[in-house]
């Protein structure tokens, strides 16, 4: 019998959040799990095997990002539904079901986010499991810390929708974490999955931006599900993160917004970077050679990615 929903897991050196992340969803009713091991040294298969649980791991020799990995674990199933885990997530009792229930009984909807809770509580991960789409007035704001010298400004508080009423499942304008994600392989396959151009940061986000032209995006607050958070970035070299993330939100943005606003994002991006690089160039050789990457990136972005700059949706708001 054909499963209803494939859970689809991505790792890298996580065995024991991912362990945890399987046995978690190992009692939903009609599901396969498969997980995709990205070139992991640690085990994680192994500790995987020994499981007695309904879970298929697939080993990837090298790292291919978490977007790659996703599509490679989605083309493995044939799931009406496919459900999309970070391995340090932790399902509590029948969150699957409930997030599976609400897809089937609202057609309508392309995607929908479960309530992420802080690991051992029910406070909602405010300002991470749902946030606005990234416009270039907040990213400029985050880039410039201006949530630090007026921690309430409008323009912070929106993109983080830090006022979002978790206690009640509802549709929203924005996009749930890519940590819990659930579509109907149909939209999934129409869309043609993640982008692999991401290597990690925002694939998530664009896979939701294009997902929501076809539909309505979902919360539901009654799946509940347990979050740790930065598992995978913790053996990431902050210089190694500084160049992923600013890299991943330029294609982000070539590809979604208009040229003229991913100019102004450029070159918000390449003013910060040259004013932080002599700073570091003292202190910290390693974070002085992460910006300076920044600043080529943001100064050669648009040439390189011309193709992406042309097929941006120029009505994207500021």
């Amino acid at each position: 019998m054909t499963p209803s929903v494939d859970i689809v897991i991505v790792t890298h050196n996580t065995r024991e959040t991912t362990v945890r992340a399987v046995a978690s969803v190992c009692s939903t009713p009609g599901h396969n799990c498969i997980v995709v091991d990205n070139a992991s040294t640690d085990g994680t298969a192994e500790a995987l095997a020994a499981l007695d649980c309904n879970v298929r791991v697939i080993r990837s020799a090298t790292n291919r990002g978490y977007g790659a990995a996703c599509n490679l674990g989605a083309a493995a199933g044939a799931a009406e539904f496919m459900l999309i885990l970070n391995s340090d997530i932790v399902a509590r009792p029948g969150a699957v079901q409930r997030l599976l229930l609400h897809m089937e009984t609202h057609p309508d909807n392309v995607v929908a986010g479960g309530c992420l809770v802080d690991a051992g509580t029910d406070r909602p991960q405010v300002g991470f499991a749902i946030r606005g789409f990234p416009t270039v007035t907040g990213q400029i704001a985050l880039l410039f810390g201006l949530e630090r010298f007026w921690s309430r400004n409008p323009v912070s508080r929106r993109e983080a929708m830090l006022d979002f009423d978790f206690s009640e499942s509802q549709i929203v304008d924005g996009q749930p974490a890519g940590a819990c994600l659930c579509c109907r392989r149909s939209d999934f396959d129409a869309v043609e999955g993640f982008d692999d151009g991401f290597f990690y940061w925002f694939e998530d986000v664009d896979l939701v931006r294009r997902l929501a032209r076809r539909g309505k995006i979902a919360y539901v607050h009654d799946a509940v599900f347990e979050h740790l958070g930065g598992t995978t970035f913790r053996q990431w070299s902050r210089p190694e993160i500084v160049v992923a993330r600013y890299e991943s939100l330029l294609r982000y943005f070539a590809k979604h917004h208009s040229r003229g606003q991913l100019l102004a994002l450029r070159c918000a991006i390449a003013l910060v970077a040259a004013v932080r690089l002599p700073l570091l160039a003292v202190r910290d050789d390693d974070s002085a050679r992460a910006y300076l990457r920044v600043l080529e990136v943001a100064c050669k972005f648009q040439a390189r990615h011309s193709d992406a700059s042309e097929t941006s949706l120029s009505s994207s708001t500021q």
